[in-house]
């Protein structure tokens, strides 16, 4: 009885943990979105397909800078690319491999911005497969 009650005790913290963590990240990020998976190979060197990065929220267009590494939101899903170009209404952006810019993307899709620690985006290699590979089997 003991040794079950260990399990049901071990099981109960690992939900809470696993419903638990995005929602303090979304609420510590400021962002319904706080995680993100790298899906194709468009930033690389500097993201690697199967990265997971951290999002953070932004309230407004003064928190973005070109070099930025932002998500947005599109007919297709989302996109990570790097900010290369700031207009007063919109931004342009491109994936750090592409040779060509992406269309233009306003203000008001930008989710976040890529989570930076010592000058660097914070990334999880291949942490993100696990998404990935959910994402896949949902389609």
């Amino acid at each position: 009885m003991k040794n079950l009650m260990g399990w049901i005790v071990y099981v109960a913290i690992l939900i809470c943990l696993i419903l638990g963590i995005p929602q303090g990240m979304a609420y510590i990020l400021k962002t319904n979105y706080p995680m993100a998976a790298i899906t194709s190979s468009s930033m690389w060197p500097s993201l690697k397909q199967g990265d997971l990065v951290l999002i953070k929220g932004i309230k407004d267009k003064s928190q973005i800078q070109e070099g930025d590494i932002v998500v947005y939101e599109n007919p297709q899903g989302f996109t990570i690319h790097r900010v290369v170009k700031i207009y007063e209404d919109r931004i342009i952006t491109k994936g750090d491999a592409n040779n060509i810019a992406d269309a233009p993307v306003n203000f008001d899709e930008i989710i976040g911005k890529a989570v930076v620690l010592r000058g660097d985006v914070f990334r999880v290699p291949m942490l993100g497969n696990i998404s990935i590979m959910f994402n896949k089997n949902n389609s």
